[in-house]
């Protein structure tokens, strides 16, 4: 089997589109509080939410249901020039649980067509496990392989800068 061209390419999902979600769990040493607050506030959310060797992220949130949020990358070598992620939040239940949309404008040429189009959801659990903080992703409407495997490559390698921010 030769190299995968992309690192997300490693983590593909080959199950049915019947079960079109990506779910993706990390507990980390902060409080439920802390965890919370590094996904609602712009300035700590961009310190974590961008692809290992990103050189910019800025986040416009407005978070509250109804609210949007718009996401700009400016993206690596890896995949140049920039790209937004953009959503509507669904629910907003500090500091449990967050409900949202999750598109992309100007997604990146990431060879998936689908991104173009790509209506999805994202759930995301806040649980207190001790002095720790267990988060829980569930990203739905993700009905290709590709686009599993390309959201899970995302939701993980970004989770594990959060560590770092909460």
């Amino acid at each position: 089997m030769s190299a995968p061209e992309q690192p997300w390419e490693e983590t593909e999902d080959g199950g049915s589109a019947t079960a079109a979600a990506v779910h993706v769990t990390r507990e980390l040493p902060a409080s439920r509080d802390d965890v919370f607050r590094a996904w609602t506030q712009p300035d700590l959310f961009a310190r974590w939410f961008t692809p290992p060797g990103n050189s910019s992220v800025s986040a416009e949130l407005d978070v509250r249901p109804g609210g949007s949020y718009r996401i700009t990358l400016e993206r690596t070598q890896l995949v140049p020039g920039k790209s937004y992620i953009v959503g509507e939040y669904l629910e907003v239940a500090p500091p449990d649980r967050l409900v949202f949309t999750f598109g992309w404008e100007d997604p990146p040429p990431a060879g998936i067509e689908a991104l173009e189009t790509l209506d999805s959801r994202v759930t995301v659990q806040f649980r207190e496990r001790g002095a720790s903080t267990e988060i829980s992703i569930t990203h739905e409407r993700l009905n290709t392989a590709a686009l599993r495997g390309f959201h899970r490559w995302g939701w993980e390698t970004t989770l594990e800068q959060l560590a770092d921010v909460a």
